[in-house]
């Protein structure tokens, strides 16, 4: 099967090479001329494609059994606005596409639209679902971007469930659509536009409430760790300080040896004095395990102790950990918890402005979210947290807990109007913003051919100024030019002062 284009990797656009004419012999004034033209017009061409790339081109895949084509340039997509460093893994951003003509939404994970994601619309009648991706009625509705990709992930799956229950259940939601025609209830059914909204405010609520539980966990996994890793060093070190015969590994592997040449012996023949011996062959054996296990996590505990980036991290966890610092934080935070409860149960009773109880529950979970991070800041700096000191827990306790949903999430829209079909139902820290479709084609100048003409003359000419002034710098030639004095007035205008704006608001 041929890959999509999304998947390919394309070289990076050509890049402009600085001007060299060190060849070029002073006097050949033509070769000169036609070298800065062909220079100037390589400057004055856009850097990227004006035309947004939305679906994928056939022509642009590897077809199987042919030689693979490879573009010259990497196209100009909506991923280059939102993303142009490509710094975002797979999953953080989500791309949605709107039919401009049915109101069908897609989701994508991939920047470009290709033929099977027409998989996720259903058929729900005689022109319902389009057998080709077209690009002339796609069109970017919305770019959504996570701070991180699990969380983007999850979302993409929700909202791709909420379309289908859409396209689906409509007649749970929508009982008066049954006296509808066939034809009617299958373009409201196909018009999800609204529904988008709506869907994606839901799904950032959602994420919003599962954050406080996913704080709540990742707190109790890490008091867990660090109270066991407080423990188990302190074992390791008086393991690794203990100076008796039963932990010295030269006196465990003596022992060891005679055990095994009493094993070995004709005289020990004896079942029990058999177990006998093996069981404390078998006991020394662990004991000299323990023991070299514990020195060797000591003398790297000491190095990392010493190095720089131990002792900087140590000193970011004690600054993190100042408001936590003179209080009883567990529970202050079960405090504020409640506190935030309550705020939320009065909001939906009371008739209150909403403004202001969103205000006042953004500061309450604003504390919170500032003393959980103190809170596990301060058991970090306690328990000297590094990959070393980890490396002493089992392996259920290593792995890290998922990392706490945040509602540091940014959506673009091709048009910022379609945001208030969920107005009032968006969590506050959300940003919204205007996704610039043809930023690309702003910054371009339209010239006609004369104009054209004589603008990359004049680049020329600059060229050829600059390039004698250089010359005559390196002689030492060169000279400043004097400007010329000002004619000096005369008559009455030597006595009225000189007002660049006349017209301009006098200010005291």
């Amino acid at each position: 099967m041929p890959r999509n284009l999304a998947r390919l990797r394309f070289r990076a656009p050509k890049q402009l090479r600085p001007l060299n004419i060190a060849r070029i012999h002073p006097e050949d004034h033509t070769t000169l001329h036609r070298r800065l033209r062909a220079h100037a017009l390589d400057l004055s061409k856009p850097q990227t494609p004006l035309s947004l790339q939305v679906v994928v081109n056939p022509k642009w895949k590897q077809q199987p059994g042919k030689k693979p084509f490879r573009m010259s340039y990497k196209p100009h997509t909506v991923r280059d606005l939102v993303d142009p460093e490509a710094a975002a893994k797979h999953g953080q951003i989500i791309y949605v596409f709107a039919n401009i003509k049915t109101g069908q939404v897609i989701y994508s994970l991939n920047e470009l639209l290709d033929q099977y994601h027409l998989d996720q619309l259903p058929f729900l009648g005689k022109h319902s679902k389009p057998p080709t991706v077209r690009p002339d009625e796609w069109t970017p509705h919305c770019v959504i971007t996570f701070p991180v990709a699990e969380q983007g992930l999850q979302a993409f799956r929700k909202l791709r469930e909420f379309r289908h229950l859409h396209e689906t259940s409509w007649d749970k939601t929508n009982p008066e659509w049954v006296r509808l025609t066939p034809h009617q209830r299958m373009r409201k059914i196909m018009d999800q536009v609204a529904n988008t909204s709506a869907d994606l405010a839901a799904v950032l609520s959602v994420q919003q409430q599962q954050s406080v539980e996913m704080r709540k966990k990742t707190i109790e996994h890490e008091k867990k760790s660090f109270r066991l890793m407080k423990t188990m060093w302190a074992e390791a070190e008086a393991l690794a300080k203990d100076d008796r015969d039963a932990s010295n590994p030269k006196w465990l592997e003596q022992q060891i040896r005679n055990l095994e040449w009493q094993l070995g012996t004709k005289r020990n023949r004896d079942e029990a004095d058999t177990k006998r011996l093996q069981d404390a062959k078998k006991g020394h054996e662990v004991r000299l395990r323990r023991v070299l296990r514990a020195r060797k996590n000591m003398a790297r505990l000491k190095e990392v102790e010493e190095t720089s980036e131990f002792k900087k991290m140590q000193e970011g966890y004690a600054s993190q950990a100042a408001p936590a610092t003179g209080v009883d934080v567990e529970a202050k935070l079960e405090t504020l918890r409640k506190e935030l409860a309550l705020e939320r149960d009065l909001t939906k009773v009371l008739d209150r402005s909403q403004e202001d109880a969103e205000q006042t529950m953004g500061a309450k979970q604003a504390e919170i979210t500032q003393l959980e991070d103190a809170f596990i800041a301060s058991l970090r700096a306690e328990a000297r947290d590094h990959p070393v000191t980890r490396s002493i827990l089992p392996t259920e306790l290593k792995k890290q807990p998922p990392q706490p949903f945040t509602m540091d999430v940014e959506i673009k829209w091709a048009d910022l109007r379609n945001a208030e079909y969920a107005a009032g139902n968006w969590p506050d820290p959300v940003v919204h913003d205007t996704l610039a479709l043809r930023s690309s084609r702003e910054d371009v100048q339209l010239l006609n051919p004369e104009q054209y003409n004589v603008t990359v003359s004049d680049d020329v000419q600059a060229m050829l100024k600059n390039l004698e002034r250089q010359a005559l710098e390196a002689q030492g030639l060169y000279e400043e030019p004097v400007a010329e004095p000002e004619p000096e007035k005369t008559g009455v205008w030597k006595y009225i002062p000189e007002v660049k704006n006349p017209f301009k608001r006098a200010e005291a």
